[in-house]
């Protein structure tokens, strides 16, 4: 544990000198010159994105792609000092979180009429084009649980009324997709689209239901509860999840990071409700997750039918989902601390104080991310520690 807060410390002062400004996996149409070549065609601005987050070598700065500030590593980032903080007790770590919270609180996505966020990039995938800085409810879901996090470390209101305001962007602005007596889906952006994402109604739902725990207010709670049903109602009968509802969608099929992230939203459900409505799921599908998404050196898996690339961003999930599992069963913290391992010494950069985004079978992609890798690193090595 000592290599991994010396690891942690080192990460998160070399994000600080960079203002925690970088580069991100999907940012290729930030490229002026893509911009122009794209066209205004979906499928042109889909091949770009592609072959830059597919590139083995870092060619953005070649495309004139500049480092920018994501509001979701901001949030990832004050998220890993705030565990750091709980576990040293270090004054720094609180006042350099609420900092980045600050940050987040100046710049939200604006002309909205409640607190959301976005990415800082134009992305095209196979269901939406967003604008940069268009909001969305993934990046506001995090932001949201950093505020959260504060708002319980230190009382300050202004941390829960930031909170609450993200619950109204979640139950009013983002068109309804489904709903019914006893399931509730929302859209991923601010349009209707074909597709609902299943991990999104998770995230979603269990941040709500923690602004519910403080405020009290039994609508979140119900609307928490229907659109967890939702996803819960559409797994494999051998505890899985497709990325989307309808499955073929999206191409992502039963992946590493957003199957962790189902799992924790409903762990977190249970913990802030004490619901147990969904525990046999849990953990059944916690037991696929570890035996079809990592490998037994506690390599992260891309997909449950295909090993390769080993990212980072599998890596982070893992140690968080089963450090959290940790808290009801013991054994699942020698998981989390074999994946710890495993990315430490394949995809630590010593010499740069970095994490690499990710290795294939025959090659790696030797350079860093700022939120994609270091941001999701830190987060889960502050709360491995803790």
């Amino acid at each position: 544990m000592q290599n991994y807060q010396k690891i942690l410390t080192d990460v998160l002062e070399e994000a600080k000198k960079q203002d925690y400004s970088g580069y991100s996996k999907f940012d290729a149409l930030n490229s002026p010159i893509l911009r122009r070549l794209s066209f205004n065609n979906k499928w042109l601005r889909l091949i770009y994105t592609q072959i830059i987050k597919e590139s083995p070598i870092n060619i953005r700065p070649l495309l004139k792609v500049k480092k920018s500030i994501n509001p979701k590593g901001i949030a990832l980032f004050a998220h890993a000092y705030l565990f750091f903080y709980e576990s040293t007790n270090n004054p720094e770590y609180l006042n350099e979180a609420e900092s980045l919270i600050q940050w987040l609180l100046e710049n939200p996505s604006p002309g909205q009429r409640h607190l959301c966020w976005g990415y800082n990039f134009i992305w095209q995938n196979t269901i939406f084009l967003q604008d940069e800085f268009e909001p969305n409810a993934v990046v506001t879901v995090f932001v949201g649980e950093a505020l959260i996090h504060a708002y319980r470390i230190t009382g300050k209101d202004k941390y829960l009324e930031a909170a609450r305001s993200t619950a109204d962007f979640i139950t009013q602005d983002l068109p309804v997709l489904h709903d019914d007596e006893n399931e509730r889906a929302i859209a991923y952006v601010l349009r209707k689209v074909d597709g609902i994402v299943l991990n999104n109604q998770v995230l979603t739902g269990a941040l709500l239901a923690k602004i519910w725990k403080h405020t009290g207010e039994k609508q979140l709670l119900d609307i928490a509860t229907k659109q967890m049903n939702y996803t819960v109602n559409r797994k494999t009968d051998y505890f899985a999840w497709y990325y989307t509802y309808p499955k073929d969608i999206s191409p992502i099929r039963h992946d590493n990071y957003h199957t962790g992230g189902i799992l924790d939203g409903l762990l977190e459900y249970y913990e802030e409700t004490g619901d147990d409505r969904y525990m046999e799921v849990y953990w059944k599908s916690l037991d696929y997750y570890r035996k079809n998404l990592f490998e037994q050196d506690g390599a992260p898996r891309w997909m449950n039918d295909n090993k390769y690339p080993f990212d980072i961003h599998g890596s982070a999930q893992g140690i968080i989902t089963f450090k959290k599992a940790a808290k009801y069963n013991q054994g699942y913290l020698e998981q989390a601390e074999k994946i710890a391992d495993w990315t430490i010494e394949n995809l630590y950069r010593e010499k740069t104080h970095d994490f690499a985004y990710r290795n294939g079978r025959f090659m790696k992609w030797n350079y860093s991310l700022m939120r994609w890798c270091n941001a999701w690193m830190v987060r889960a090595m502050a709360q491995a520690i803790g």
